[in-house]
């Protein structure tokens, strides 16, 4: 820009002397002279115009694709360390601009997804409770005794699975943001194993079951019971896969890179490719009784700590679960 500048007051002064100069001449009556300093002067201002213009037309060009939603387009002005810079910017607002307008609309396909799948819920729950209302109201002397029994334990157990999809879908829009504290890992995993014993003596599992390799030396800067009730989610998925005999889940923490990574693999049953493909979305579940949340906060969890989960799975031969944490240091 340093160098537009310059170019700009040279040619305005160039301007301003030639005016001065071709006026002299004429007064003078030096009119050939005075007629090739005042085509100087139309040279000069063609090269200001020029300049001006093609900044003005950049600026134009840049606006427009961005309202056109075009952010293919590339701005190149040469020529300048600072038009340089200014070009990269520009194409760096453009790249943020797509892909703000990428994370728009893959978050509007999760809600519409969402909202059609509570749709399809709420009226699947609804359907039988208004059926049955009805009839109750149209032929009241039906439902005596036993049949009136029987209609009010199905019209409960419809409120309660409606309840308990909204509770469900409550859980996953309201998670709350991290509040970090600086914990040892040792004593973190201590903890969810302590935790977590209840969770095994529940379903006469062997603490065994479970192993931890876990630097002691290492911090982790987390909030302790987020990251609990993610990794709580974990486990259990793992041990509801694990077989009746010889089941093993092992968790591992170490350092690669210079970064933290948590490691739950299993021996389980494993997972197909398309619940693979699926395990993340809302409301998905292979489980009779399960919500289908518990993978989609577990997610939202460790993205809330700018960490990254990616899971690889066998179908037969287990899963493996890796969890890459940012915030972290050594003694």
């Amino acid at each position: 820009m340093r160098r537009f500048r310059l170019n700009i007051a040279l040619l305005i002064a160039g301007i301003i002397i030639s005016a001065i100069g071709a006026t002299l001449l004429f007064f003078n009556g030096l009119w050939a002279q005075g007629c090739l300093t005042l085509i100087l002067t139309a040279v000069c201002i063609f090269a200001l115009w020029h300049l001006q213009s093609r900044l003005i037309g950049t600026m134009s060009t840049f606006v427009n694709a961005l309202e056109m939603n075009d952010t293919t387009t590339r701005i190149i002005l040469g020529g300048d360390h600072e038009l340089q810079k200014m070009s990269d910017a520009m194409n760096r607002i453009s790249d943020m601009y797509s892909e703000n307008m990428r994370e728009l609309q893959t978050r509007k396909l999760y809600y519409d997804r969402v909202l059609r799948i509570m749709t399809h819920e709420m009226r699947n729950g609804i359907t039988p409770i208004v059926a049955i209302a009805a009839d109750m109201v149209a032929k009241p002397d039906r439902y005596q005794g036993k049949k009136f029994s029987e209609a009010s334990q199905l019209l409960l157990s419809q409120a309660e699975g409606i309840h308990r999809f909204l509770d469900s879908y409550y859980k996953l829009t309201h998670l709350p943001e991290p509040k970090l504290e600086t914990v040892k890992a040792g004593d973190f995993f201590y903890s969810l194993k302590r935790l977590f014993k209840a969770e095994l003596d529940n379903r006469n599992v062997p603490e065994e079951t479970i192993s931890y390799t876990v630097p002691e030396d290492m911090i982790l800067n987390i909030d302790t019971s987020l990251i609990n009730q993610a990794l709580i989610n974990l486990l259990r998925n793992a041990l509801d896969s694990l077989p009746s005999e010889g089941g093993k889940i092992e968790i591992i923490l170490t350092v690669s890179d210079s970064h933290p990574y948590l490691t739950i693999k299993d021996n389980g049953s494993g997972m197909t490719q398309d619940t693979l493909h699926n395990l993340f979305q809302p409301f998905y579940t292979t489980k009779p009784n399960g919500s289908g949340v518990g993978l989609s906060i577990t997610r939202q969890i460790i993205q809330k700590h700018g960490g990254e989960i990616r899971i690889q799975s066998q179908l037969g031969k287990g899963t493996r679960v890796k969890i890459f944490l940012h915030d972290f240091r050594l003694y």
